[in-house]
This record gives C-alpha cells, sequence and structure tokens, in this order.
C-alpha cells in the first residue's frame, strides 16, 4: 500500500449506516439476535481510493450527502469505516464544521495562515 513519500494512503474504504423505519424494527432486530433484519444499508461512501504525497494537498467538492464529512470523519479518527482500510503517516487535523476558527476581521489568506 503506497510508497515511502507517501503521507496519506486510502484503500477501498467504505461507511455503511444502518437505516430503521422507527423504534420497533431496531428493538425486534436487538431482541432477534440477528435472526430479523430490520433495517436497510445506507452507503455514504463505497469504494474509495487515493493517495496523498508528503507535502501535497487536495480538496474536496460535491454535492449535499455525497460523503465528504463522512470521508474527512473517518480520517480524523472520529467515525470508523464499514469496509477498506487507510494509513496516515503524520498528524491529522480536523476542522469539519462550517465557519469553525474562522476569524471574520481576518482575510481569506489570514484565516488560511491561522
Amino acid at each position: 500500500m503506497g510508497t515511502a513519500g507517501t503521507a496519506l494512503q486510502v484503500e477501498g474504504l467504505g461507511k455503511a449506516y444502518r437505516i430503521y423505519r422507527g423504534p420497533l424494527p431496531r428493538i425486534g432486530e436487538a431482541l432477534s439476535l440477528g435472526r430479523y433484519r430490520g433495517h436497510h444499508e445506507f452507503w455514504a461512501l463505497r469504494g474509495v481510493a487515493f493517495e496523498l504525497a508528503r507535502g501535497g494537498a487536495f480538496g474536496l467538492v460535491g454535492a449535499n450527502g455525497a460523503g465528504k464529512s463522512t470521508l474527512l470523519k473517518i480520517l480524523a479518527g472520529t467515525t470508523a469505516p464499514s469496509a477498506g482500510r487507510f494509513r496516515i503517516h503524520g498528524r491529522v487535523a480536523s476542522l469539519l464544521e462550517l465557519g469553525a476558527g474562522f476569524h471574520l476581521d481576518f482575510s481569506g489568506r489570514a484565516n488560511i495562515v491561522m
């Protein structure tokens, strides 16, 4: 998986969420010990793969619900992937909330430096 100059490696990454119609199917599934399936799976991400070189940068662009925040949450370690793997060489800093850390008194350039 990757080369020595790679800072981030992602292979086949995916995240599935269980969607229930209400509380009763969730309870029924829990009580049945796996014999009853009261949910369907929604894949927010499936099969994501890329490498990022040390010192590199990338942008994530997509429509609402495309999985951008889900990918960032997985890479930041705040949620676990359902499939695939990733390896980070170095540190990860995460600002997932819109406007987090943004100072209105500063220019765009100054906010980037901050």
